[in-house]
């Protein structure tokens, strides 16, 4: 289990409106035989990222945070703490200045800031990113907040029994399961409140989304080393790799079993794959862990048989979800919502071998978005 939240926020500040060149055949001759009023719309806040992410950086600052361990422009890193130094907030800063080409600027899709903290028997990763351009209605400054449970870090030649013996007493029964979850919850979720209030203090913005989830991990098959842990850079920051974060990590993927052999009741809370990929999402009707093997690691995956639950798919059990005939979330053949960007009558078509990108802002060199 780790906790997950995400702040988006959008300046007060000047925006730009520009029309998006579609990407599929047919969207492109609907869009020429209509004069461009099928195009797609994208704000270009004037803001430049470079100053946003130095207000960013005073807040982090403000609230004890400063232990940067990533700073990049799309996929080039400008500093990459590979050894865990400390105290790094403002000789990364620095380097991000100095590498930063005037020119290339102009062209950079995002920008990205990671740090680290600990604090109240939670260790943090925070990603902060900040694009040049982004669909009408997204938010421009996106971060990403996880949690995990600094007290279970595995320490050195600790084995999976181990961590797994200290842990035990969480799940010796559902009331002191539901205390712990309910007092660690109530921790992350005042550090993301606190983080959010120090932003609005720096950054004059329009409007702030929340977002807090609980997120349990259920492996393929056990994890019994820190090297068994895979990374992914598209799902949650937890699963990136950064510099030490496996052992603090390694705990995870022991809850959900723990669960399993002593039939908690789960509930409130999202089921993820081992590179940190949605399996399903569980509200507040939820199942006991031990009456299927929804999160026993040592069987194939079966779906709770009740609970209030929406499944997604492409995860490490899409097949085995497919296999057992449930309706994923956002299916377009089931009726429910599909994204505004849906492809319509001519979505099926590839792309014609234009990139699509957003048309680049010539008022600003560096203009912020949504990543």
């Amino acid at each position: 289990m780790y906790f997950n939240g995400q702040l988006e926020l959008d300046p007060a500040e000047i925006t730009i409106i520009k029309k998006v060149k579609p990407t599929k055949v047919f969207r492109k001759i609907l869009d020429s035989l209509t004069l461009g009023m099928t195009s797609e719309k994208a704000e270009h806040e004037t803001f430049t990222a470079v100053s946003i992410l130095q207000q960013i950086n005073m807040s982090l600052r403000s609230e004890g945070i400063n232990n940067v361990i990533r700073l990049a422009i799309d996929d080039y890193d400008l500093y990459f703490d590979e050894k865990g130094v400390e105290d790094d907030l403002q000789d990364a800063m620095l380097q991000m200045e100095v590498k930063i080409d005037p020119i290339e600027s102009e062209n950079f899709k995002a920008i990205y800031m990671v740090l680290e903290h600990e604090q109240d028997e939670l260790k943090y990763i925070i990603e902060v990113s900040i694009a040049r351009a982004h669909p009408v209605g997204e938010y421009p400054i996106k971060i990403k907040i996880n949690g995990v449970l600094s007290q279970f870090k595995r320490q050195a030649e600790e084995d999976r029994g181990k961590v797994g013996k200290r842990m035990g007493a969480i799940f010796e029964n559902q009331k002191k399961y539901d205390a712990f979850l309910q007092e660690k919850t109530a921790i992350f979720n005042t550090f993301l409140e606190s983080l959010d209030l120090s932003l609005r203090k720096f950054i004059k913005t329009d409007d702030t989304h929340k977002h807090f989830s609980k997120e349990m991990i259920r492996p393929k098959e056990r994890i019994n080393r820190v090297e068994d842990i895979q990374t992914s850079q598209t799902s949650h920051p937890v699963f990136y790799g950064y510099f030490g974060f496996s052992d603090y990590l390694f705990y995870s993927f022991l809850w959900s079993r723990a669960c399993f052999n002593n039939n908690i009741y789960c509930h409130d809370f999202s089921l993820v794959d081992s590179a940190g990929q949605n399996i399903m999402t569980v509200g507040e009707e939820g199942f006991n862990a031990g009456e299927t093997n929804t999160l026993n690691e040592d069987a194939a995956f079966e779906p709770p048989s009740s609970g209030d639950i929406e499944y997604s798919g492409e995860n490490e059990f899409q097949d085995d979800l497919e296999s057992a005939d449930v309706l994923f979330a956002n299916d377009p053949w089931s009726g429910s919502d599909t994204s505004e960007s849906s492809s319509g009558w001519g979505g099926d078509f590839g792309d014609s071998g234009d990139s699509g990108s957003y048309s680049s802002c010539s008022s600003c060199s560096s203009c912020g978005g949504c990543s």
